[in-house]
């Protein structure tokens, strides 16, 4: 299968998961042995190895992150590109809550496929947008 259209099968059933918390629906976007790496400083870089500790960071990764705020959204930003067994993409995520400014976020996605399943899923994010995440966490959840 096409990885493009693999991977916004993933991303669709990812934004199903967020809606409705079944994070067993992400298991078959992913090889057994799959690896999450995060370019990026805390909140978000690490690494995490196997489909069960990548869901399992996802999951606390929103109900820590996302779930804070009212709203969010998650764009596409530019062309994507692809290979024969992998995806890029830039995204924009735009965050909102009540009586705070919008957080908007941006960074680079890239999958790279072992059949129809995600081997390796890469997030880079630039220092600078880290550094604006964490003052703004800083300022108005502290």
């Amino acid at each position: 299968m096409e990885p493009a259209k693999r991977f916004f099968e993933y991303a669709t059933d990812f934004e199903k998961t967020y809606a409705d918390d079944d994070w067993t629906r992400l298991e078959a976007h992913f090889t057994e042995d799959a690896v999450y790496a995060i370019d990026g400083e805390s909140p978000f870089g690490g690494r995490h190895e196997g489909r069960a500790q990548l869901i399992d960071y996802l999951r606390n990764s929103v109900n820590e992150f996302d779930r804070k705020f009212d709203t969010r959204r998650v764009e596409p930003v530019g062309e994507p590109k692809s290979g024969s067994d992998w995806f890029e993409m830039r995204w924009r995520g735009t965050y909102e809550k009540a009586g705070c400014p919008d957080l908007v976020l941006e960074g680079v996605e890239r999958a790279t496929f072992r059949g129809d399943r995600i081997a390796l899923l890469e997030d880079a994010i630039e220092r600078e947008q880290v550094r604006k995440v964490n003052a703004y966490l800083e300022r108005h959840f502290s």
